[in-house]
């Protein structure tokens, strides 16, 4: 399974404001990156500068966000650079993994279950694997 864009279009427009501030950009992959943006833009929030001085108050939009996406985040671009899922941790317990997978959700990390015969796999993007292993103490 991938990640495309539109899947994080989709999960940063589910995103609560305080919750969407509080990811940090400089930890997302390219193509989270520029929907982050895109979505930060869209709330009226002003552009992430790259040091640690960003600031995250909302600012009146200048214009309705326009409903096509951005450039560079075409149908052809999500095809060509989908994520790979990769596993950050194998269970045999159902329940171990859905616990592990809330700690993702609780730290922003996308993630999916999946049961392979009998093991619980958690999956989460390539780009996401250290961040999830980091979190899951793994």
């Amino acid at each position: 399974m991938k990640f495309s864009a539109d899947d994080f279009r989709r999960r940063y427009a589910d995103m609560p404001d305080a919750e969407l501030l509080s990811l940090d950009r400089r930890e997302l992959g390219d193509i989270a990156r520029q929907c982050y943006d895109v979505e930060r833009a869209r709330r009226g929030f002003e552009p992430v500068a790259e040091g640690p001085e960003a600031s995250q108050q909302p600012v009146e939009p200048a214009e309705e966000a326009p409903a096509e996406p951005e450039p560079g985040l075409d149908a052809d671009a999500d095809q060509q650079e989908e994520e790979e899922l990769a596993p950050a941790a194998i269970f045999r317990m159902r329940a171990e993994a859905k616990a592990a997978r809330e700690r993702l959700q609780a730290a922003f990390v996308p993630s999916f279950l999946e049961n392979d015969d009998g093991r619980f796999r958690l999956l989460v993007p390539g780009s996401y694997l250290v961040q999830a292993r980091e979190v899951l103490k793994v």
